[in-house]
């Protein structure tokens, strides 16, 4: 298998583990939390419902006690300011400290006289009178029932520079003095009101587990998202507004009380699962009247479809980094350990091929410590092949050199040898008879000329077997066979093809 394939293989694998775990990351671990979000979705709204219920019904309980406070009473039967002023801060100062102790002290609470003007107000020395009117008519119908009948109202105003308001409205009666009616007196009503704000949204989320989002006629105004100062995230009120007109879920809510369902939607890049709840109105005493103004307030229950998208993808993206860093230092290491090798085969393969275009007389160098072992029994098989010494045996000269015996010279010249005058009976000879009188006369040669060599017949043999084939295959021809040639002191053997 070529290293090409290798690495391809290698880069695949790590691929497909890397986008299987990027799946499994984003994808697989994220559906039982799209589940829970889902069934979430769906538990949430009723329980919504229900606490706003509640609510609704702990407010109308608070403006019952507050009618019947004696201190209330006392300011609304009297006709002089100071004694009212009196009378009404002392009720209300009562009626705070016990909601403060539970937390719950009210934003808004007044005392208004049977026309509707404000006679006391908590915490305001001098109220404006006509604060609940409007072109000398009361502004609210629940104010307006409130004055004209015995009422217990808990209901929702979109209060001027205020806000939402969750509203308890309460009828003052004086039982001991009656009416034009025969029934006993209305002095006036009780005001009482609680801003629907951030801190509220958040203490309903921390109930539900989910994001809450309180609304009134097409638009926003408080909500449980926070910035990373743990102040309401205020932008979130105009990126939901659109939330409102989306199909029929926030007509359906404020119809039946309940979207009875939910939809999907991506507020600033995330995927939301929402639903509508409709703020409720409470009357105790008497239904309302069937031209009583329709409700306009509700709250948006919100979940994140997909919990974990951001930590699961910042896994995935972790993965994917790390998948292809994996794959580039494998696809790396390959590259550099088959350079090495590469490198070190190269040079094997150089040195056969030496051998082979007949350079008998070539060693294997050390090449590296992969393929170290390689060459030295490459240099042990030509050693016993050719009958010199084994590597470790060699003699040296002065020099440090290795000294190299058995080597035989080839005389090929640069062209095709010319015809040799007893090339018949050369090619006659037999191959023994041949092989015997070359080697004999090649020692006989080297001992005249001074430099003998121990060179013995199989090794010489050998050589002349390679060379012979290698020459057969260059001057293209039947069979090649060597004189034996002395001249200016060197001995050598000269090829003769053989056509």
């Amino acid at each position: 298998m070529s290293r090409n394939v290798i690495g391809a293989a290698v880069a695949v694998a790590i691929a497909a583990l890397t986008a299987v775990m990027y799946m499994v990351a984003t994808g697989s671990l994220g559906k039982p939390l799209e589940r829970q979000a889902k069934a979430l979705i769906k538990r949430a709204p009723e329980q919504a419902n229900n606490n706003a219920t509640l609510v609704a019904l702990d407010t109308s309980n608070k403006v019952e006690v507050l009618a019947k406070s004696p201190g209330v009473l006392t300011a609304l039967r009297t006709t002089m300011p100071d004694e009212r002023s009196r009378a009404a801060n002392l009720a209300f100062q009562e009626f705070r400290a016990t909601r403060e102790r539970d937390g719950m002290a009210p934003d808004l609470l007044a005392l208004v006289d049977p026309t509707g003007s404000i006679v006391a107000m908590d915490g305001v020395s001098a109220p404006v009178a006509g604060e609940f009117k409007k072109d000398d008519k009361v502004a609210w119908r629940g104010l307006a029932l409130a004055l004209a009948q015995p009422t217990l109202l808990a209901e929702v105003w979109n209060y001027p520079g205020k806000g939402v308001m969750r509203v308890g409205l309460g009828t003052v009666v004086d039982d001991q003095a009656l009416g034009p009616d025969g029934k006993p007196k209305i002095l006036g009503a009780v005001v009482l009101a609680y801003a629907v704000t951030a801190k509220a949204a958040r203490e309903q989320s921390n109930v539900l587990g989910t994001h809450i989002a309180y609304f009134d006629a097409g638009q926003v105004f408080a909500t449980s998202f926070r910035r990373a100062d743990d102040s309401e995230d205020s932008a979130m009120q105009a990126a939901l507004v659109p939330i409102l007109s989306q199909g029929e879920l926030v007509a359906t809510a404020l119809a039946k009380g309940r979207a009875g369902k939910f939809v999907e939607t991506t507020v600033r890049g995330k995927r939301y699962l929402v639903s509508a709840v409709r703020l409720p109105r409470v009357s105790v005493l008497a239904p309302l009247p069937a031209d009583y103004p329709g409700q306009t307030a509700g709250l948006l229950v919100l979940t994140e479809a997909d919990p974990g998208a951001t930590e699961h993808g910042s896994a995935g993206m972790l993965i994917l980094v790390l998948g292809v860093v994996a794959g580039v230092l494998a696809i790396g290491g390959i590259l550099l350990a088959t350079q090495r090798i590469i490198h070190q085969v190269d040079e094997v393969e150089l040195g056969v091929a030496e051998i082979i275009n007949g350079n008998l007389e070539r060693t294997f160098r050390p090449v590296g410590d992969e393929l170290d072992g390689l060459a030295n029994g490459l240099n042990v098989m030509l050693a016993r092949l050719l009958g010199r010494p084994e590597p470790g045996d060699e003699a040296y000269d002065d020099d440090g050199n290795p000294v190299v015996s058995g080597r035989v010279e080839i005389d090929e010249g640069e062209a095709r040898p010319a015809a040799d005058p007893d090339l018949a009976a050369l090619a006659q000879e037999a191959e023994p008879d041949y092989y015997k009188r070359v080697y004999t006369e090649y020692t006989a040669a080297r001992r005249a000329a001074g430099t003998p060599d121990e060179v013995s017949f199989e090794g010489f043999i050998a050589k002349l077997r390679v060379n012979e084939g290698r020459l057969k295959a260059q001057f293209q021809c039947k069979a090649v066979r060597f004189r034996v040639v002395a001249k200016d002191g060197k001995v050598s053997l000269k090829p003769v093809p053989i056509v």
